[in-house]
């Protein structure tokens, strides 16, 4: 009966791998080190840790060569589990969470940021098995500076940009709900092998962000809906010795017209005989959709550090693309960090890069 359920789950992940759902209609942020953003992931990853608790801090800065102003990116989480309090439930493990997102463009301060809260229910379905259904809730901001901003009305000639624009402009700040659902099978197996496999869908309501759409309208409204995004991960962990594993990874992402698929590998390599320590080494190749057809997009080399509680993570995204004068200018740079509690709990498969 158990393996049924499963086979059914298994079933249904694929099912929404290959048929995305309808609803899924500009392109969300992402990091490239995806697993070392878990609650940004996957809400279901909620509390699916080895420690009692988990805080994970990502920093991103992308394109200040070729829109002239860096464009950053940060993001913060704090997450744990606790042993269900129901007896007959006992290997069961609910987990909470609170994660803080937000990037912006310097110069114009394009902005967007967001707060949230989060929580998973990982039903034991085995020895090592989990099933894990997460949701998330929180509240999404978008804002702009217009001080910075030139319009055509404001240019005198031999003058610059001297004249105060006539343009009507609405209210420049604007908030919205965020809602999000994920689902996560994982299996631990000996000597350190382990699967990993979820889905999730954001931006379920499909706010609308517009400015223009606010009350009262200063100009016929322009409905602009955050469309949905749908993402599909795997991860996995394989022996290749006594003490090295390769740890394959896939990320998945599509909203609207936009489609992204990551695929790689990292090779973990023990620094001490106790395998406290370890360094992860590889990296990944990021494909998306151009106008006629899928194109590679980056190569995004990585290395990460694992020291005890403390996980580092270093990565650069080296775009493919011709974008800029040099290829090194259109790059982007990402940092992440995360400390996890001792614990007292089983270990389950739990990728961290």
């Amino acid at each position: 009966m158990k393996k049924r359920f499963i086979r059914s789950v298994l079933g249904v992940l694929v099912l929404l791998v290959f048929n995305p759902p309808s609803f899924i209609k500009a392109q969300d942020k992402h990091f490239s080190q995806f697993h070392s953003s878990p609650l940004q992931l996957n809400p279901a990853l909620t509390g699916l840790i080895n420690g009692s608790y988990r805080v994970n801090m990502n920093y991103r800065n992308q394109w200040s060569k070729i829109i002239g102003n860096n464009f950053q990116t940060i993001a913060a989480s704090g997450d744990m589990n606790i042993k269900s309090p129901v007896k007959a439930w006992n290997k069961d493990l609910l987990g909470i969470g609170l994660s803080f997102f937000s990037d912006k463009v310097a110069g114009y301060d394009l902005n967007n940021t967001e707060v949230a809260l989060h929580t998973a229910y990982h039903k034991s379905t085995g020895a090592n098995q989990f099933l894990s259904l997460g949701v998330k809730l929180g509240i999404f901001q978008r804002g702009i500076n217009y001080e910075n901003l030139r319009f055509e009305d404001q240019y005198v000639e031999g003058q610059g940009y001297s004249k105060t624009s006539l343009e009507v402009l609405p209210e420049n700040n604007l908030s919205m709900m965020e809602l999000a659902l994920g689902l996560d099978y994982t299996i631990t197996g000996k000597r350190n092998q382990g699967l990993d496999i979820g889905v999730s869908l954001h931006h379920i309501t499909s706010p609308d962000f517009s400015f223009f759409n606010l009350t009262p309208a200063l100009v016929e409204p322009a409905k602009q809906p955050l469309y949905g995004v749908f993402s599909f991960h795997i991860s996995g962990s394989l022996a290749l010795s006594e003490d090295q594993s390769i740890l394959p990874r896939m990320w998945y992402i599509q909203q609207g017209p936009h489609r992204l698929l990551a695929l790689g590998s990292l090779i973990k390599t023990p620094l001490n005989q106790d395998n406290i320590n370890a360094l992860h080494v590889g990296g990944f190749l990021r494909i998306v959709n151009g106008e006629k057809s899928l194109s590679l997009e980056s190569f995004i080399p990585m290395v990460g550090f694992e020291l005890g509680n403390v996980n580092i993570g270093l990565s650069y995204d080296a775009n493919l693309r011709r974008l800029a004068p040099s290829y090194f200018q259109q790059s982007i740079f990402e940092l992440s960090l995360s400390i996890l509690g001792s614990h007292d709990n089983d270990n389950f498969f739990c990728p961290k890069f």
